[in-house]
């Protein structure tokens, strides 16, 4: 049965190849000359003169043809990209759907985008090293973006991370809400049916999100969509608000951990701006010249370094909506990078020499 799955998995790919070679389409086509446009066919939207909503369309040919995109990534970067070169601000909506026509009646005119966020033009943009899988026959999906003349923009705090980095071990047993989160190393799981009071070490450390963007910072999801947790007594606004990875100097990763959203909140605003937005169950945000700091005390705070080896040094990556779920001016602020010197010893492991950097990407 498992050879058969393997060779009915080779067929499909050789099958989506022989489709691309016939569509004409791969990933190293001449892109001198690419034109976009936003276009869609709902009829609510007919007759708007400026269309800030609706399928990407590209031109290699001067306008005299337009195709759709399809690509493995479609995100936030990828569509700022369009919106700036439209003149229409930046992104609050990246996503493959059929809400605005699909590749049946709008056939793909390129595949395997991938763009940093910060180029000009959509041509300026990189492709995926190889033509993409998800782009076949079966696939009617066509990208699609949303573009806004204001939009946030997240700043992760350095000063933070390096004051309040501290060394905790804690039994197990204080730490059901966090496990419920998986917010330890998997092998915790395993260790508590025969141990169930075994510490753990946890790295602790505060992480400030200010937004420095012109909109606020608001859920990507309505609030009627948030997800309550019993143990935590809280609403999830998002999954993943920020991720915390230790890697080796070669950037092997040897811990991880995250920090969902439950309450995004103005807990610090510059001279003058006024608190909005609090820890309620529909008012979560974080407005224009305010941060949300999340403190070493929270659960989740932290990075399971239990099975770290001691007396070495690390790096500490910190990134801030890494799933670039909300829409922002830039991701190149998003991020930090931090040494960790780390002993074992509360006394002696620190986290220093932090500078911010930009969200990662595949390349």
């Amino acid at each position: 049965m498992a050879s058969f799955r393997f060779q009915l998995l080779q067929l499909l790919v050789v099958l989506s190849q022989g489709w691309a070679n016939n569509s004409g389409l791969n990933v190293q086509n001449n892109y001198r000359n690419m034109m976009i446009r936003l276009a869609t066919n709902k009829a609510a939207l007919a007759g708007i003169q400026v269309l800030r909503e609706g399928r990407v369309e590209v031109s290699f040919d001067f306008g005299a043809s337009w195709g759709t995109i399809c690509s493995t990534s479609w995100s936030m970067r990828e569509a700022n990209v369009v919106c700036r070169q439209l003149g229409l601000g930046y992104a609050s909506k990246a996503s493959q759907g059929t809400e605005h026509g699909d590749s049946r009646k709008y056939p793909w005119g390129m595949v395997g985008t991938l763009c940093r966020g910060t180029e000009r033009r959509l041509a300026d943009c990189i492709r995926e090293s190889h033509y993409p899988n998800l782009c076949n026959a079966r696939n009617h999906n066509v990208s699609i973006v949303a573009c806004v003349s204001h939009s946030a923009d997240l700043e992760i705090g350095l000063v933070d991370i390096e004051r309040t980095a501290r060394l905790e071990a804690v039994p197990m047993s204080r730490l059901t809400c966090a496990m419920e989160e998986h917010c330890v190393s998997a092998d915790a799981y395993e260790i508590r049916r025969t141990n169930p009071h075994a510490a753990r070490i946890l790295l602790r450390f505060s992480v400030k999100a200010s937004n420095v963007g012109t909109a606020d910072v608001s859920p990507y999801a309505n609030y009627k969509d948030w997800v309550w947790h019993q143990c935590h007594r809280h609403y999830h606004s998002m999954n993943v608000f920020a991720t915390f990875d230790v890697y080796d100097l070669n950037y092997r990763k040897v811990a991880q951990g995250h920090k969902a959203s439950f309450c995004l909140m103005d807990t610090e605003c510059r001279p003058g701006v006024r608190q909005k937005y609090t820890c309620g169950n529909t008012t979560q945000g974080i407005s224009v010249g305010c941060a949300d700091t999340y403190t070493d005390v929270l659960d989740c705070q932290w990075v399971d370094v239990t099975r770290v080896p001691i007396n070495r040094r690390y790096i500490l990556r910190v990134a801030l909506n890494p799933e670039y779920k909300l829409g922002e001016i830039s991701f190149e602020n998003n991020g930090a990078e931090c040494l960790l010197d780390y002993t074992g010893v509360q006394q002696t492991t620190r986290i220093f020499n932090c500078r911010r950097k930009p969200l990662w990407f595949k390349i």
